[in-house]
């Protein structure tokens, strides 16, 4: 076996984090997917029951958005600082355990509100609970993967779970649910996934052993006083993780305000019923569930940078595509799932190439960062603005304009500097045989 396909081998079946058991990686996935995907369907659960909520409630789509926002607030506000809690001094699993659980019970008394008031505070706290859990879920993929499975299964965490939980099964559901029992209950019934999954965190996942965690450290007998001090700066001062801040504030914008106002859009201005409406949504889903694993896994082996790229032009068919397309269903379902796939980004821009190219010690924190901005200007102020919008020029401006924002992140995806293991060895290793 020659130089080359050695380093390879190594890189691809040698895992970062030692002594973990046989299989606990699929195990792990699977846990963190179900954290996230849930995480997600109740954050759109409100977009997706809008029709019925404004009507019951009274609220137009500026309330919405406001709504939208404060949770967007709340979700990156707190889930910064849990997740630096969570890289330093606490048990990740039980942080995320704790999470899940808490998050459920406010999804579960959404369904009590009485109007825009009582709704926004439950909202609020829901997203302060629910900040966290991308980030620290993100902080076991990275140490407890294989490399060469690093960027899938992120992919499959953050956007096909997503897309298969949320965008797949939560608008059909969500619907479904509240033509049946009414928009309260489905809220109500929302408690019991969410225990479950509080269940499997706290009994198998494992802590991430990285240096720096007091609770590591106290476990392993060392002494906390000699643990490096890090300045927020130094983690930060990286171009791919600047960049990443960058594009995410646009990113956020187009995906948070496209499944928040895209279903009003479908039923008011393109005249589709709440069924065709949630079929729309789904095709989202299914989209969701091929490109967020596809295009991951396709960057472990060509490289995060041209991938990130390509999957930013097809989300632009999500708004361009959309807008400019004939009222005809089967239509609007292929331009919804071949645009989804502006969803690859996601994974990439807010966790995989952030997370590859800084302190690894700090992952938590540095997606949360990334998060942070992307959530208090992307979405929070994005969601109130393109609500008012919405109220003064109709929806198709509010869709349009998430059409522009990828457009951004794709111009500042160009100035990225690669980050896959695989891609960099491969380098390294042209680069070794080229000087000997």
């Amino acid at each position: 076996m020659d130089n080359d396909t050695e380093k390879k081998v190594e890189i691809e079946n040698v895992p970062l984090h030692k002594g973990l058991p046989k299989g606990y990686e699929n195990k792990m996935l699977v846990i963190v997917s179900l954290a996230f995907g849930f995480v997600m369907f109740d954050r759109f659960a409100l977009a997706n029951l809008q029709n019925y909520i404004i009507e019951d409630l009274g609220i137009n789509y500026t309330q919405l958005g406001t709504v939208t926002a404060v949770f967007c607030l709340t979700w990156a506000i707190v889930g910064l600082f849990g997740s630096y809690f969570a890289d330093t001094k606490a048990s990740r699993k039980m942080l995320l355990g704790v999470f899940v659980l808490l998050f459920s019970i406010c999804s579960l008394l959404t369904g009590f509100v009485t109007g825009f008031i009582m709704l926004l505070i439950v909202r609020a706290v829901m997203g302060a609970f629910e900040g966290p859990v991308m980030p620290v879920s993100q902080s076991f993929i990275i140490p407890q993967s294989t490399p060469s499975r690093r960027g899938m299964n992120m992919g499959i965490m953050q956007v096909a779970a997503v897309g298969a939980i949320s965008s797949l099964a939560g608008p059909l559901v969500q619907v479904q649910l509240a033509e049946t029992i009414g928009w309260r209950m489905t809220f109500v019934i929302t408690i019991v996934p969410g225990i479950i999954i509080a269940f499997l965190c706290f009994k198998v996942l494992i802590n991430p052993d990285t240096a720096g965690n007091e609770y590591e450290m106290k476990k392993r007998g060392e002494d906390i006083s000699k643990r490096e001090k890090v300045p927020f700066w130094k983690i930060m001062n990286n171009r791919n993780i600047i960049l990443s801040i960058i594009g995410t504030l646009f990113l956020l914008l187009w995906y948070v305000c496209t499944l928040t106002y895209m279903p009003g859009y479908l039923t008011v201005e393109k005249g589709f019923t709440n069924v065709e409406m949630s079929q729309v949504m789904a095709a989202f889903g299914v989209g969701a569930i091929l490109w967020g694993v596809l295009v991951p896994k396709l960057s472990d082996r060509f490289g995060r940078k041209p991938l990130v790229i390509i999957s930013g032009v097809l989300g632009l068919l999500s708004s361009f595509g959309i807008i400019f397309a004939p009222v005809n269903l089967p239509i609007v379902l292929v331009i919804a799932f071949f645009g989804w796939g502006g969803v690859g980004v996601c994974a990439l821009m807010q966790s995989t190439i952030p997370a590859e190219s800084g302190d690894p010690r700090y992952t938590s924190t540095i997606i949360a960062t990334n998060m942070l901005a992307g959530e208090l200007v992307g979405a929070t102020l994005g969601a109130i603005a393109l609500g008012r919008i919405g109220d003064l020029y109709g929806l198709q401006t509010v869709i349009m304009i998430c059409g522009f924002a990828m457009v951004v992140v794709i111009i500042v995806s160009c100035f990225y500097k690669e980050s896959a293991p695989l891609v960099l060895a491969r380098r390294l290793a042209a680069k070794e045989q080229k000087l000997g």
